[in-house]
């Protein structure tokens, strides 16, 4: 049987194979890091994984101050040269995509729900 940590390498790996992904990993929302196996080197998986729960964290206050009731389903932020899609996987965790901006946004929200789904799923074993 595989391990939670193979399993999740194997999602974040097929993720790669989507046309303009440079970086995945999975957070948890307390902002520690699950599985960031996939992010470059020259980042900080610590301070990338507290930043972008941090980031969850705020725009879900955010919504609720505009009364929304649901739970948050993503944040994105952009700039020039980087997009990053941060897409719940569950209660505790989330899935974090940076990609390059001219990428297919749609096909990579596509394949990052799956791919967060699936991810809920393990967490869940």
């Amino acid at each position: 049987m595989t391990t939670k940590t193979e399993q999740l390498r194997i999602i974040l790996e097929s993720l790669g194979n989507v046309g303009g992904i440079k970086a995945s990993a999975v957070i948890s929302v307390d902002g520690l890091p699950i599985y960031s196996g996939l992010m470059p080197k020259d980042v900080d998986s610590n301070n990338f994984a507290a930043m972008l729960a941090s980031m969850v964290g705020a725009a879900e206050t955010a919504l609720k101050s505009l009364g929304s009731k649901g739970v948050i389903d993503s944040v994105v932020a952009e700039s020039r040269d980087v997009r990053v899609i941060a897409v719940k996987a569950g209660e505790d965790s989330i899935l974090t995509i940076m990609m390059d901006p001219a990428a297919n946004y749609g096909l990579i929200r596509l394949e990052a729900k799956r791919a967060s789904d699936r991810i809920a799923e393990i967490m869940k074993q």
